[in-house]
């Protein structure tokens, strides 16, 4: 059963997937992971298998679990592969970027339309959905491509207008349909987050719709990525590079710390991991707070070169929080009270071994490029902006990790392609840039880029001082005529 992060609750996972997040504010988990099974007898399993075992033991009130999965990844949706792992001596790079959208926001963004579906059948649930979302980038693409033309869903997407990539941008708008809309907001991830959030608790009243997220902070877009970390391990035994029963690392480029939060909840299952690197852009709000166990976004807020990471409040440390205190509630709830209020809070310090776990670095715009630049003359392997931070994390931090170490890689090179091409500087643009550098790199060039590339569209922006005014006249709208 699953409780809300700011107050005893006892629901289920059906009730948590369709409200996405807590009429208190708070976000959903499930109180304790310690009586998972993880054995030998995953060596055996494929991807299909293994998520199928992991959603089974969070969605134990759901009748088709087998369904769900063999749909989501399906053949459709990831031609060649789910994920792959690639390696080279005691570095592997975790690839979660062959889905539709070309970012690992695929392997759960795949899923969580289905989940809502069963969700919604299973509870007899009279109304249409109506989704929100904030993005920095990348989950808007995959929940507009994950969610249009599921019956009986809207979904709006809320991005920066200068805080995503052109590609992004053009990807979301792309995906747009008569029942899905990208906005751009003349703000930055943090004011379309905290609108959406503002929304969710309000008291604002819809006949034919229920407001819900695709965000992380719904469980039902969280736990599908503890699949991968399973996966991955298992892959990596398979091969012979590790032993089953030894502990690797993990070095997640984190914003919203969704992704590098699957990957404790997977140890706290009892997947062998040593320590979880949390790779930070120069908004390293998160990176202060592993070093000084306070929590200040009372900072300058910077548009880097990895967008989808320009973050100062986030979302799902509230989960870890929850964690670590040992589930206790009345505690977060003042904590996310003081932020709300103060824009800070500190972590009472009998919790902070607690975070040994945990390691963390902050990489800025010119050592991303640089970290591409390495990691391909050194490897031929050529990595995103995102995953740069990663890898670049774990080349100064190589010295403090024990055993094998996997850095997740989290987009297609050829989503940030501009960025990428400061390593190589060639004079082309958009599409013939990318085959240039995939050329150079020996790559293949997704098939989808071209038609992104070349798709036409006319963009909706609001103003920052206007987005309330505008969401709310907009669900009005949506909720009237729908």
């Amino acid at each position: 059963m699953y409780t809300s992060t700011r107050r005893k609750l006892n629901l289920n996972a059906t009730n948590c997937i369709l409200k996405g997040i807590s009429d208190d504010g708070g976000l959903f988990i499930v109180n304790n992971f310690d009586s998972f099974n993880f054995n030998e007898e995953f060596l055996n399993k494929s991807y299909n298998d293994i998520a199928k075992t992991v959603l089974k033991y969070f969605l134990n009130d759901f009748e088709s679990v087998d369904h769900i999965i063999d749909n989501a990844y399906s053949k459709k949706n990831f031609c060649e592969k789910i994920v792959d792992v690639k390696s080279f001596g005691n570095l592997s790079f975790l690839e979660l970027y062959h889905g539709p959208t070309l970012a690992f926001k695929d392997m759960a963004l795949t899923v969580l339309p289905h989940l809502m579906v069963e969700s919604k059948k299973l509870s007899g649930f009279p109304k249409k959905t109506l989704i929100l979302t904030a993005t920095s980038g990348d989950t808007g693409g995959a929940a507009l491509s994950g969610f249009k033309d599921v019956d009986d869903v809207f979904i709006v997407v809320l991005y920066p207008t200068k805080g995503v990539s052109p590609f992004q941008a053009s990807q979301m708008n792309y995906y747009t349909g008569k029942n899905a809309m990208a906005i751009s907001v003349e703000g930055n991830f943090d004011d379309c987050q905290n609108l959406v959030k503002k929304v969710f608790t309000s008291d604002i009243k819809l006949m034919n719709y229920e407001l819900s997220s695709a965000n992380s902070i719904n469980i039902g877009r969280l736990i599908p990525q503890i699949i991968y970390y399973f996966y991955s391990y298992c892959d990596l035994v398979n091969k012979g590079e590790i032993k089953f029963g030894e502990s690797i690392n993990y070095v997640v480029p984190t914003g919203n710390f969704g992704n590098i939060l699957a990957c404790y909840i997977a140890k706290q299952m009892g997947l062998y991991i040593n320590k979880i690197v949390c790779a930070s852009n120069e908004n390293n709000v998160l990176t202060d707070f592993f070093n000084t166990y306070t929590y200040d976004k009372n900072r300058e807020f910077y548009l880097t070169n990895s967008p989808a990471m320009d973050i100062l409040i986030s979302s799902n440390l509230e989960r870890l929080l929850y964690i670590i205190t040992g589930n206790d509630e009345k505690l977060v709830d003042k904590l996310m009270k003081n932020l709300k209020e103060k824009g800070k809070f500190t972590l009472p310090e009998c919790y902070h071994e607690k975070l040994n776990d945990f390691m963390s670095y902050s990489v800025n715009k010119s050592e991303t490029v640089a970290a591409i630049k390495n990691c391909y003359e050194k490897y031929g392997y050529l990595i995103d902006p995102h995953t740069a931070v990663g890898y670049d994390a774990y080349v100064n931090l190589e010295a403090y990790l024990t055993g094998k170490t996997v850095v997740v890689s989290t987009a297609s090179p050829f989503k940030f392609v501009e960025t990428v091409n400061e390593v190589f500087n060639e004079p082309k643009e958009d599409l013939d840039l990318i085959k240039c550098i995939a050329e150079k790199a020996k790559l293949e060039v997704p098939s989808i880029l071209e038609d992104i590339y070349n798709f036409k569209y006319n963009k909706v922006v609001w103003k920052k001082e206007e987005m309330e005014t505008n969401l709310r006249k907009l669900i009005g709208e949506i909720d009237e005529n729908n």
